[in-house]
C-alpha cells in the first residue's frame, strides 16, 4: 500500500495517501505547521504549542475511521476526507485570535470564507512559483474543488456529510477536544471517541446517534463546555489575545501588516516588535509574560438587559469598542491601549454557534427519532449553562486596576 505513515500522540500511527498526501504537501497546508492551535494559551498552559497542521491531520484520520463505521462510498469518504483535512486552511496567524477583527480589516472575511477562497483558487496565500495549487490537485484526482469549498462550510449536497463536518458532533470537534486536552493536560477534555464512533449512524439522509450511545455523546458535550469555561476562555489567555489584537489593530492603522492574514504565528510577532511604540511594547509584554490584569470579569447575571444590549452593540462594532477603550483609559489616566474591554458570550455564539446546537437526532429503538434535548435532561442543562462564567472582561496595567473597577460601569453606560 502507498503512501506514508504519520505517528500522532492522539491517534497513534495514521496513514496518508493519494490526493490527501498531494495536499499535504503543498505550502499551504505545510504553513499550518507555523500557526498554534490555541493561540496564546501557551503563556497559561505550557505544553500548548501544538498547531493547526497536527489538528487537520488529526482530522483527516477520524474522518477516514468514520467514514468506514457508517459505510460511505469511495467517492464520499474522500470528499469528506478532503474536507477534513483543509477545513483549517484559511487560518491566520494564531488562529481565533484575530477573528473578531476580520471583517473590519479584512473585508468580509473570517478564516472559513477564506479556506473557500483558498480551496477555489480565488486567493493565493503563498508567494511561490512553479507549484500545483490546491484546486488543481483536487481537481486532478476527479473530484470538484466547489464542492470541497462548500463541505467545509457544513453545505452539501448530501446532509450527513456536512454534518459530519460541521455539526452538532462532528470530526472537528472530536480531534480538538482531545488534542486541546493532551496538551494543556487539562483532563475535561477527555471523550470516549472509541464509543462514539460506533454510535454514530446515517439514516434518512443525515447524521444520527444510536439510542445505546447517548452517553458517549453526552460526554462529549460535557468535555466542550467545560473546555471552552477553562482552557479557551481561560480570563489570562483572553487578555493576553486582547493585548496582541490591539497592537495588530495600532499597526494597521497605521498602515502597517495589511497582509497579517497570509502570515505565521512568528512573522507577526517579528513584524509587530520591529514597529516602533505600542505594537513592540506589547509584543515584549506577551514574550516575556507581563500581561495585564484582570480588573473587570463581570457575569451576564450581573448586567441588565439593557446593559447587555449595548454591550453587544460594542462589540459588534470595532471602532466603537475601541473608543470605550479610549475613554476607559482615559478616566484612569492610562495610555491608549492599557485598558482592554473583551467579551466571552457574544464572542462565543458568533465563534462557535455549536455550543448551544444539541439538536442532533437520536435513533431510538423503535426507529422514531427525536432530538437530543427531548431525549436527555443533560443536553438541556448544557443549552442552558452560560460558557463561561464571565460575560464581560476590562483588563490593564496592575496600576490602573482599582481604577478601572471604579468607573467602568459610568464610562461605558453612561
Amino acid at each position: 500500500m502507498d503512501g506514508k505513515i504519520i505517528h500522532d500522540p492522539i491517534h497513534g500511527s495514521m496513514r496518508i495517501k493519494g490526493v490527501i498526501l498531494d495536499l499535504v504537501k503543498t505550502p499551504e497546508f505545510q504553513r499550518l505547521r507555523s500557526i498554534r492551535q490555541l493561540g496564546l494559551a501557551y503563556l497559561v498552559y505550557p505544553g500548548a504549542n501544538h498547531s493547526r497542521f497536527e489538528h487537520s491531520l488529526g482530522a483527516h484520520n477520524i474522518a477516514s475511521r468514520l467514514a468506514q463505521e457508517v459505510g460511505l462510498e469511495n467517492e464520499e469518504k474522500t470528499l469528506l476526507e478532503m474536507g477534513a483535512s483543509l477545513h483549517d486552511i484559511g487560518h491566520g496567524p494564531f488562529s481565533h485570535t484575530f477573528e473578531q477583527i476580520y471583517k473590519h480589516y479584512v473585508k468580509e472575511y473570517d478564516h472559513m470564507r477564506l479556506g473557500r477562497n483558498i480551496i477555489l483558487g480565488k486567493i493565493d496565500i503563498i508567494d511561490m512559483d512553479n507549484r500545483k495549487l490546491i484546486p488543481e490537485i483536487i481537481e486532478s484526482y476527479g473530484y470538484s474543488p466547489k464542492e470541497v469549498a462548500n463541505l467545509i462550510l457544513g453545505k452539501c449536497e448530501k446532509r450527513y456529510l456536512g454534518q459530519m463536518l460541521h455539526g452538532d458532533v462532528d470530526i472537528d470537534q472530536i480531534d480538538y477536544l482531545m488534542r486541546d486536552a493532551h496538551y494543556t493536560g487539562v483532563a475535561h477534555g477527555i471523550i470516549d471517541i472509541e464509543r462514539l464512533l460506533k454510535v454514530l449512524k446515517v439514516h434518512d439522509d443525515q447524521l444520527v446517534v444510536d439510542e445505546k450511545g447517548i452517553e458517549a455523546v453526552e460526554g462529549m458535550m460535557v468535555a466542550r463546555a467545560l473546555m471552552y469555561s477553562r482552557v479557551y476562555f481561560h480570563h489570562t489567555v483572553k487578555i493576553a489575545e486582547g493585548m496582541l489584537t490591539r497592537a495588530l489593530e495600532f499597526a494597521l492603522e497605521e498602515g502597517h501588516l495589511w497582509d497579517f492574514w497570509k502570515m505565521t504565528d512568528c512573522r507577526v510577532l517579528v513584524e509587530l516588535e520591529d514597529l516602533e511604540g505600542y505594537p513592540g511594547e506589547i509584543v515584549k509584554r506577551i514574550k516575556y509574560r507581563d500581561i495585564y490584569k484582570a480588573a473587570v470579569l463581570a457575569s451576564a447575571d450581573g448586567l441588565s438587559a439593557e446593559e447587555k444590549k449595548e454591550l453587544l452593540g460594542i462589540y459588534r462594532n470595532v471602532k466603537r469598542r475601541q473608543e470605550i477603550e479610549r475613554n476607559l483609559a482615559d478616566a484612569v489616566g492610562a495610555k491608549e491601549g492599557e485598558v482592554i474591554l473583551e467579551f466571552s458570550i457574544a464572542d462565543l455564539m458568533l465563534s462557535e454557534p455549536r455550543l448551544k446546537a444539541t439538536e442532533i437526532n437520536v435513533l431510538l429503538h423503535t426507529g422514531e427519532l427525536q432530538p437530543l434535548t427531548k431525549v436527555t435532561p443533560l443536553a438541556n442543562a448544557l443549552k442552558r449553562r452560560q460558557t463561561p462564567r464571565w460575560a464581560v472582561l476590562i483588563a490593564s496595567p496592575v496600576e490602573y486596576v482599582d481604577k478601572v473597577r471604579e468607573v467602568w460601569k459610568k464610562v461605558i453606560f453612561s
